[in-house]
């Protein structure tokens, strides 16, 4: 383990470099992630935009090491986290690859730990909050058992120890610990929410995943629960990537945000310099298609078209066939990320001479 350590900032938490995440089957290849980036720091709150299909739930996945396989694969890539490395991918040669298909143990890529290890990682070191709350819960087993089992696999607890922190835990997601015993069905959505985010946090994770934690929630208990989120992180110090498709979300419970779209990130920055001047044209489109209580009007902007198809991603930048700005080159080549400000990139042709 101790040759996965790496220098790290001691402010940076998590660190995502490069990260590229393919679905091969024998048809097609779905290009999911395509090279991402992203640095949470210790205690703060990371927001990752963009619609259904961007690329976001695969993203969380791959800090997990829980992508599908098969057909999903990481290609390459080095994920971090508090300096331990969890993740470093690197594409084979040609020879060592057709060496390893001549043996037929052939892999396309070699991971930093092991699965054991990861276990060890998992629910400990980071955690994560899945979109619904309706599946994430076993239903033939009371809710404090599933905690319990969270916190014996991870913690040196014994039964009983173990019993009574359950208990703590539930009042501290606003859940009268007399409730332990009973079953998923016998709670509301945004209760059942709580016990997920209960069984996340039951063994004090240095990153906590929230990948949509309200979709399935009314907006009432989707406040609850997102206030919920934010007051135990404060008081665990806890950093969080938070996923959703909402800047308005990411607005009230972010420090920084990062906009993707097509698996790449179009836009990134803090929260206070997205919201006072945002570049991409995306990351305007999805903040016009918000409605706003300060302004009248009869139609929202919805963004034209559809984003491309995973499996044929176009040449130039993916947003092209969307943009009001499209300009030739922006078909014919990819953009890079440029720093239009001190901690500000965006990925656009418009900014290139900044």
């Amino acid at each position: 383990m101790e040759e996965n350590k790496v220098a790290s900032a001691n402010e940076e938490m998590l660190n995502i470099k490069g990260l590229v995440v393919h679905y091969e089957t024998e048809d097609e290849v779905v290009e999911a992630v395509n090279g991402i980036d992203i640095v949470i720091n210790r205690g703060k709150a990371h927001g990752l935009v963009g619609e259904t299909g961007a690329g976001k739930t695969t993203t969380a996945l791959s800090i997990l090491n829980l992508v599908p396989d098969p057909p999903g694969r990481i290609v390459s890539g080095e994920i971090t986290l508090d300096g331990q490395r969890l993740i470093q991918f690197k594409e084979l040669t040609e020879e060592k690859r057709a060496e390893l298909e001549e043996k037929g143990a052939w892999a396309p890529s070699e991971p930093a730990l092991t699965e054991r290890e990861y276990e060890h990682i998992r629910g400990n070191k980071v955690a994560m909050i899945f979109q619904d709350p309706m599946t994430a819960l076993n239903p033939i087993m009371p809710v404090g058992e599933q905690i319990a089992e969270a916190i014996e696999v991870h913690g040196e607890y014994s039964k009983n120890e173990a019993q009574q922190k359950v208990g703590e835990i539930l009042e501290m997601v606003g859940i009268p610990a007399a409730r332990a015993d009973e079953y998923p069905h016998q709670f509301s959505g945004g209760m059942k929410q709580r016990v997920v985010i209960a069984i996340a946090l039951a063994c004090n994770p240095k990153v906590l995943i929230a990948d949509e934690p309200t979709t399935a929630l009314d907006v009432t208990i989707q406040a609850q629960v997102l206030e919920t989120i934010k007051e135990l992180r404060q008081k665990l110090n806890t950093s969080m990537l938070l996923i959703t498709h909402d800047l308005g979300v990411v607005a009230q419970n972010c420090e920084h945000v990062s906009v993707m779209y097509a698996g790449e990130i179009v836009e990134s920055a803090s929260v206070k310099e997205i919201f006072a001047g945002m570049k991409h044209p995306y990351t305007k489109g999805l903040f016009n298609s918000i409605p706003k209580i300060n302004v009248n009007v009869t139609r929202l902007m919805p963004i034209p078209g559809l984003m491309p198809d995973p499996t044929q991603k176009p040449q130039g930048c993916k947003f092209a066939d969307r943009c009001p700005h499209v300009m030739e080159k922006c078909q014919q080549s990819k953009p890079e990320l440029i720093e239009v400000s001190p901690g500000h990139h965006v990925r656009c042709y418009l900014y290139e001479t900044i």
